[in-house]
C-alpha cells in the first residue's frame, strides 16, 4: 500500500504554529489538501489535526477516515471516522483490507513520525509556505532515522508557495 504524507510547512519546515490554528495556509494548499484526500478515499491523521478539522471541515464525508489517539473512546463527528492506537502497520493492514490501494497522512507530528519510523512512507508532497514560526510543530520529533529523498516534481502553486514532492528511498539508522 502507497503511503503519502501531504502537508504545509512554514519556510522555517514547522508544520503548525503554536496557536495551532491554521490561518496561514493557502487556498492552493486547501485544494491540493481535498483533492489528494478524495482521490485515496483513505486519510491517516493526529488526534489534534482531527479536533482542528472536525466537524466541518474533515476532508471525507465517505471514505475511510483513521484518527491516531489513545482516546478510542471518544465519540466520531462522523461515521467514517476510526479512532485506533493501533500500530502504524496494523492500521495499512485494516486499510488494506477494505480495499484501499494508497493513503494519505495530513498531520500531525507524532502520526508522521510514527509511519516514517515504522518505514511505511513512500512519498511526501510538501507545500511550503511563506512564513516563519518562531516556535511551532516538527515535520518529525524524536526521530531515530534518516532517509534520502528523491525529488520527483516542484510546483509553484502561487506568488509566494511552493510545492516539493518527494520519493521516499531507502531507510538508514
Amino acid at each position: 500500500m502507497k503511503i503519502i504524507i501531504y502537508l504545509a510547512a512554514s519556510a522555517n519546515g514547522l508544520i503548525s504554529n503554536n496557536r495551532n490554528v491554521p490561518d496561514w495556509l493557502s487556498p492552493e494548499y486547501g485544494a491540493g489538501f481535498m483533492a489528494i484526500s478524495q482521490r485515496t478515499q483513505a486519510v491517516i491523521m493526529g488526534k489534534t489535526t482531527y479536533n482542528i478539522l472536525s466537524p466541518d471541515y474533515l476532508p471525507l464525508k465517505e471514505g475511510s477516515l483513521v484518527v491516531l489517539t489513545h482516546d478510542t473512546n471518544a465519540t466520531p463527528s462522523q461515521s467514517n471516522v476510526l479512532f485506533t492506537s493501533d500500530s502504524p502497520e496494523k492500521i495499512v493492514a485494516a486499510l488494506a483490507s477494505k480495499g484501499h490501494t494508497e493513503a494519505v497522512i495530513i498531520g500531525g507530528t507524532q502520526t508522521v513520525s510514527a509511519f516514517m519510523k515504522a518505514g511505511l512512507v513512500n512519498e511526501i508532497i510538501l507545500v511550503v509556505e511563506p512564513v516563519l514560526f518562531g516556535s511551532g510543530l516538527l515535520f518529525v520529533d524524536d526521530a531515530d532515522f534518516e532517509y534520502q529523498l528523491a525529488l520527483l516534481d516542484v510546483k509553484k502553486l502561487n506568488n509566494n508557495t511552493i510545492q516539493l514532492h518527494y520519493e521516499v528511498k531507502g531507510k538508514r539508522i
